[in-house]
């Protein structure tokens, strides 16, 4: 067995180990391409780093050590080892995760992340052994859109009409000059109120946001919708492809304080539903932290199914690096 870097060829056996794993969310690209583009659209100012593992020249498994910009910290990191089920438990994952720990030295790191899955309990394990705990803990859930009835649903917009509230997409509001930063307002108000883990998410610069939260070439212009209030944006919903399937993902659902309990997410929610239907997607897919009552709710009302609960662990490191 050997451990080297990353190569440009390597994308598609990344992919392959991946897929191998049982992981129901996060998403990750499911291609080789996806996985190659989504590395080619990181953050300048986030640091990442990947190894594969070969035995007899095929690849076996990959780690790695990135940051998010979505909560960037100079000294934060999320880690990943993934192996083929037939070749764990012979040390490789142990010997990947080392390789990328002594990658992170230089970085001086103080608190890392990974992911475990309930449905995987083997990598709960691996992590425990290495000092991660569990931090958060986040519900998946899929919706089969053909077998949805949005029926009992069809008053709730005009409802809403008679308030002076419309859904509008992102598209449809392209000649608002001053629309993204009107979203980012909503957006950021919203997030101070979504559970997250033991960590402050910091508000990012507006020109930052907006490179990952509009711009992103995986946005669909035409299901990124917009409660609209005559000038006033009072909500969004992101709705995301999978590069490498027809499903379609769930981001951030978002209502200003003010204007919640009327109905408005649920409306919002209804659209990507019908986004989906319209335009031949057999499923939905998003995640919610299990304590957002609210959001379960919602789940609960559109009949949306649980899938296994993904474990966000977390090491910390002190300053003699233990």
């Amino acid at each position: 067995m050997i451990i080297r870097d990353l190569r440009p060829e390597d994308y598609p056996a990344l992919a392959a180990v991946h897929q191998r794993q049982g992981i129901v969310w996060p998403e990750r690209p499911r291609s080789g391409e996806g996985w190659a583009e989504a590395d080619r659209n990181r953050s300048p100012k986030c640091q990442w780093r990947r190894w594969v593992a070969e035995v007899d020249g095929a690849v076996v498994g990959f780690a790695s050590y990135s940051q998010s910009v979505f909560d960037y910290h100079p000294q934060r990191f999320y880690v990943n080892v993934e192996v083929l089920p037939e070749y764990q438990r012979r040390g490789i994952g142990a010997a990947l995760y080392e390789t990328v720990m002594s990658g992170l030295e230089r970085f001086d790191p103080r608190v890392l992340r990974a992911d475990a899955f309930t449905n995987l309990p083997q990598g709960f394990a691996f992590l425990q052994k290495r000092g991660f705990y569990e931090a958060f803990r986040e519900t998946p859930v899929h919706l089969d859109i053909a077998s949805f009835d949005p029926s009992p649903y069809a008053g709730l917009e005009p409802k809403l009409l008679g308030q002076g509230i419309v859904i509008r997409t992102l598209r449809e509001m392209e000649g608002d000059p001053q629309r993204d930063r009107k979203l980012y307002d909503v957006y950021w108000e919203a997030t101070e109120d979504v559970p997250q883990e033991d960590f402050e998410i910091p508000k990012a610069p507006f020109e930052e946001w907006q490179s990952w939260a509009i711009n992103d070439p995986s946005i669909l212009p035409d299901a990124y919708f917009i409660a609209v209030r005559g000038e006033e944006y009072i909500g969004l919903r992101e709705l995301y492809t999978d590069p490498a399937s027809n499903l379609m993902l769930g981001g951030l659902l978002a209502v200003r304080r003010a204007y919640r309990k009327r109905g408005v997410g649920l409306a919002m929610q209804l659209r990507g539903i019908a986004y989906a239907r319209a335009h031949g997607c057999p499923q939905l897919k998003t995640c919610t932290a299990v304590q957002n009552a609210p959001m379960q709710a919602m789940f609960n009302k559109l009949g949306y199914a649980r899938d296994p609960e993904w474990q966000q662990c977390q090491k910390d490191i002190d300053s003699s690096g233990t």
